[in-house]
C-alpha cells in the first residue's frame, strides 16, 4: 500500500484510506454551477491514487478534460469511532498539501447519468501529496493554499473559507467509518480550478509548511 511521510517522526506511514470533501469552499461550488451542500459531502480515493512530490502523473486516455485542484489535507494519528467535534483535533497528527486530480468530462458523463464517479476521482496517479508536518500549535484558519502551473498562479485560498472544518469532518466521518492511524482527509478546493495539459508542471504551497511538485505528462 501507499504512504505518506511523516516530516517530524521521520517516517513514512501506509495511508489505509482517502476521503475528500466536495464543495467545501462556496466559489468553487459556485464555478462548477452546484448547490453548496448542508452537510459534508464525501468520497473516497484508493490509496494507489498517490504519488510523492517529484514523481510525473499521466494523463488517462479516457479524459479529454484534466483537471487540477489543490487542497489541505490532514492525517489521522490514531484509530477513532464516533469522535467528538471537540476532540478530532487529538486524532489528527500532521497535514500537507495535495491534489485531487480529476477527469471533469468523466465526471460530468457519469454525474448526469446518475452513475458513481469514482472512475474519473480515483484513478493511479490522481492524489499527489507532499510529506506531512506536525500540526503542533498551528491555528488552522491561518492556512493559505497555492498553485502555479508553469510558474503562474492558478489556485489561491484560505483554510478559514472552508465550509466545513476539520473537526466537524472528523466527527461526522467517524460517524460511519473507523478512522485508521494514516487515512488522510483532503478538505476541499477553492476556486480557480482549470485544465491540465501534459508537460505542465505543477508546484502547491500550503504555505510557510510544506510544498509539493509534479509533472504532467
Amino acid at each position: 500500500m501507499k504512504t505518506v511521510h511523516l516530516i517530524k517522526a521521520n517516517e513514512d506511514v501506509t495511508v489505509p484510506k482517502i476521503f475528500c470533501l466536495g464543495r467545501n469552499y462556496a466559489k468553487h461550488a459556485a464555478e462548477l454551477d452546484s448547490e453548496v451542500p448542508e452537510q459534508p459531502m464525501i468520497f473516497m480515493k484508493p490509496s494507489s491514487a498517490i504519488v510523492h512530490n517529484g514523481e510525473k502523473v499521466a494523463i488517462p486516455a479516457i479524459t479529454k478534460d484534466f483537471h487540477h485542484e489543490t487542497e489541505i489535507y490532514f492525517v489521522i494519528g490514531e484509530e477513532g469511532k464516533n469522535i467528538k467535534r471537540e476532540e478530532a483535533r487529538s486524532f489528527i497528527t500532521a497535514m500537507g498539501i495535495g491534489l485531487d486530480l480529476t477527469l471533469r468530462d468523466v465526471q460530468n458523463e457519469l454525474k448526469d447519468a446518475g452513475k458513481p464517479w469514482l472512475i474519473s476521482k480515483g484513478f493511479d496517479g490522481s492524489a499527489p501529496i507532499s510529506s506531512a508536518v506536525p500540526i503542533d500549535g498551528v491555528d488552522f484558519n491561518s492556512l493559505e493554499l497555492n498553485l502555479t502551473v508553469n510558474g503562474k498562479p492558478r489556485q489561491h485560498g484560505s483554510y478559514k473559507n472552508t465550509i466545513f472544518k476539520i473537526e466537524e469532518v472528523v466527527e461526522f466521518i467517524s460517524r460511519l467509518f473507523t478512522l485508521e492511524r494514516g487515512d488522510l482527509i483532503f478538505t476541499g478546493t477553492p476556486e480557480g480550478v482549470a485544465q491540465l495539459q501534459p508537460g505542465d508542471r505543477l508546484h502547491a504551497e500550503l504555505v510557510g509548511y510544506a510544498s509539493l511538485d509534479v509533472e504532467i505528462v
